[in-house]
């Protein structure tokens, strides 16, 4: 199918396309999964042996050596809510900048829709992240924490956070192969996001600390929403409410169009390019 028929397909029948390769997408995401592990003798641990360290250290910071302000107890629990899909993001955001170098001949060369190769890295990590989920359980237990109903709203805020994903991730795959700089920015930008987004403060923490103004502004990032919905799972007081919930599902959705726009545009260029 050429570029320029493929840019005449409507968002829902490309979907409907993906949804017809979901076997080879399956085997895509097993491979991926395998490789990454093939020589690790921890295996998918590693997948949130980052998140946890980096909460121990978040958490021995601002609870042994200043006086925190923000957040919840049991703060470590707290901080894992915010720090396991933040892993996800983090991982999809950098490796979707090289989703169609990595693999570049069978790009070239398959009959697969180019955006299989971006919705792998999507559900690659989506899969980590729901093995990781043991981890909160296991916390939530040796701090003595009770899951509220939240936590049926859990495949909510992982649908909301990988559609957000899946379009900024179909949007930096072309540019990540017409622009070798974007890597480099993402960097920036992903150090920038992790402190935008409540990971070792709560949302609700923004509210009280900021003009209203601010807050509206801050509610714009998807991340917002969708990591207070996973806390709600276990602080249900802190929950900063549906209507912020509700924005980070427009905008994600608002992503995802605008991720598929750039990606049929751009997709012609980047296959000439690799």
């Amino acid at each position: 199918m050429t570029a320029e028929l493929r840019r005449e397909d409507g968002m829902l029948s490309r979907f409907r396309v993906l949804a017809n390769q979901r076997n080879t997408l399956f085997l895509l995401i097993t491979r991926d999964l395998k490789i990454k592990y093939a020589d690790s003798k921890l295996g998918y641990l590693w997948s949130v042996l980052d998140p946890l360290l980096m909460a121990g250290v978040y958490w021995f910071v601002f609870t042994q050596l200043f006086n925190r302000g923000v957040g919840r107890e049991p703060y470590i629990l707290f901080l894992i809510l915010g720090m396991l899909p933040w892993n996800w993001a983090q991982g999809v955001l950098t490796d979707a900048t090289r989703a169609l170098t990595a693999d570049a001949k069978l790009v070239r060369s398959s009959n697969l829709d180019r955006e299989v190769w971006v919705v792998r890295i999507v559900g690659a990590k989506a899969v980590e992240f729901v093995f990781s989920m043991p981890v909160i359980a296991i916390i939530a237990i040796l701090t003595g924490s009770t899951p509220s109903w939240y936590l049926l709203a859990f495949p909510l805020a992982m649908a909301i956070q990988a559609t957000f994903l899946l379009g900024a991730a179909l949007a930096l795959a072309p540019l990540g192969v017409l622009f070798t700089d974007v890597t480099r920015v993402m960097r920036i930008l992903l150090r920038i996001l992790f402190y935008l987004s409540p990971i070792i403060y709560g949302a609700r923490d923004v509210k009280a600390k900021t003009p209203e103004w601010v807050g509206f502004i801050y509610d714009l990032n998807p991340l917002s929403g969708t990591f207070d919905l996973y806390r709600a799972a276990f602080f249900p007081r802190f929950f900063v409410g549906w209507t912020e919930v509700v924005i980070a599902a427009v905008v994600s959705l608002g992503f995802l169009a605008l991720g598929f726009r750039i990606f049929t545009r751009l997709e012609g260029r980047a296959l000439k390019e690799l």
